[in-house]
């Protein structure tokens, strides 16, 4: 399967904007009734899965970690432990929760230069069963 260039920087582009250039794309395409190859289908709905699926995660955890913080023994670890992974950085300003996301956008993005599918264990199989790939 040959991978054009212009499909691998809009996937790239769909992965740093978190979906929303995706959606875009998406909307763009099928105005003009543009055909779109396999590769970047997947991509696109792959960008906006995951940002869901971050999105998602960021809410449950906050509040997981704002009901734990009532009660007394446990509230204090919840509160540390927050403070560690959220907001003390570690270097510059990247916490560890940031360092862990900028790395899956990178190795998305980066598998998506080189014409790759990106394989996530659980969203690649979804994305490819219900939109193909």
């Amino acid at each position: 399967m040959k991978v054009g260039f212009l499909d691998r920087i809009i996937s790239i582009l769909a992965y740093f904007s978190f979906g929303i250039f995706s959606i875009i794309w998406l909307v763009f395409a099928n105005l003009t009734r543009k055909n779109m190859s396999s590769f970047l289908v997947f991509n696109l709905y792959q960008a906006i899965f995951v940002s869901v699926v971050l999105a998602l995660i960021s809410l449950i955890y906050s509040i997981a970690v704002n009901l734990l913080s009532v009660i007394p023994l446990i509230g204090n670890f919840a509160r540390w432990f927050d403070v560690f992974f959220n907001q003390t950085p570690l270097y510059f300003t990247f916490t560890i929760s940031g360092l862990l996301v900028t790395l899956l956008v990178l190795y998305l993005s980066i598998l998506s230069l080189l014409g790759k599918k990106p394989y996530l264990p659980f969203v690649s199989e979804i994305i490819s069963s219900n939109f193909g790939g």
